[in-house]
């Protein structure tokens, strides 16, 4: 008999889904609820540890991404974005870009390994892995940083109905799912997995817009519909990614959970999306 319960996921452990995801989601309370500096910690942590796997990553592909760097670029975008809004927030993106670029390049000079016309490919190429990971880690969670400096009240909106729209959907979808949703993207999720992920987004959603944000019941509808669109795109577009990258997940840094980067995937979009619809309706 075994001793620890299995997913049929590659074997990941249930238990330990759930301890770990217990401790994730504390950790997140403490820091909104007590220090908002330490949510801004909490974030720039998770940035630097999912630039790091996913720069580990490329390289198995040989699109090079100066990991130091990238990490240290990528973790100061939070702090700027808090104490500086928007104009820093994108300051300090454009500015890490381009560092990480010139970085990149000089490193490729200094080789002097390659002809020139591949020494110019290879910088082409390298330049466009650096813009994507600090477009589509940092500088996409850094609007959760902007959420918080204009209300709290939206991060816990936001957060929390992901988190269960992740949970729900994938224990669902391990006990009773058997129709695949996307097998060529991500053969685990299943269509009855994405019907809980809706009703514990939608339940959830209207229920913190009303009684933690204190607005409108319709709104939490509106803001759960694009959550959960936001979150299911999220997670397969890095299921895409890591099906192209050639790896199950992008470390094993988290027990039954795998890397920080698996955690991020659909927090990432969400925060865009509701930074973007608390923006355009002003509230």
């Amino acid at each position: 008999m075994e001793t620890e319960e299995k997913s049929t996921e590659g074997g990941r452990s249930l238990s330990k889904s759930v301890f770990y995801g217990i401790l994730l989601g504390l950790a997140f309370l403490g820091s909104v609820l007590f220090v908002k500096e330490l949510f801004i910690l909490l974030v720039a942590a998770a940035v630097g540890f999912g630039v790091w796997e996913l720069s580990s990553a490329l390289r198995l592909k040989n699109w090079y991404v100066p990991r130091v760097p990238a990490v240290i670029g990528s973790m100061l975008i939070m702090p700027a974005t808090y104490y500086g809004g928007v104009k820093w927030q994108w300051a300090t993106t454009l500015a890490t870009s381009a560092a990480l670029m010139i970085w990149r390049l000089v490193h490729i000079l200094w080789e002097k390994r390659r002809s020139i016309s591949q020494s110019f490919w290879a910088a082409i190429r390298d330049f466009a892995a650096a813009a994507f990971v600090v477009i589509y880690l940092p500088l996409t969670l850094s609007f959760s940083i902007l959420l918080l400096k204009h209300n709290v009240a939206w991060v816990f909106c936001f957060v929390i109905p992901v988190a269960l729209v992740d949970t729900f959907g994938y224990l669902v979808g391990r006990k009773l799912g058997k129709h695949k949703l996307a097998p060529g993207v991500s053969p685990k999720k299943t269509w009855e997995g994405l019907l809980a992920s809706i009703i514990a987004g939608v339940l959830s959603t209207v229920l913190l817009v009303v009684f933690v944000a204190g607005k409108d019941w319709w709104i939490g509808v509106i803001l759960a519909a694009l959550l959960i669109i936001s979150a299911v795109f999220g997670d397969l577009a890095e299921s895409l990614i890591k099906r192209d990258l050639g790896v199950k997940d992008m470390s094993h840094l988290l027990p039954g959970h795998g890397g920080i980067m698996d955690r991020l995937d659909s927090i990432l979009p969400a925060a865009l999306v509701t930074y973007a619809f608390v923006t355009v309706l002003g509230i």
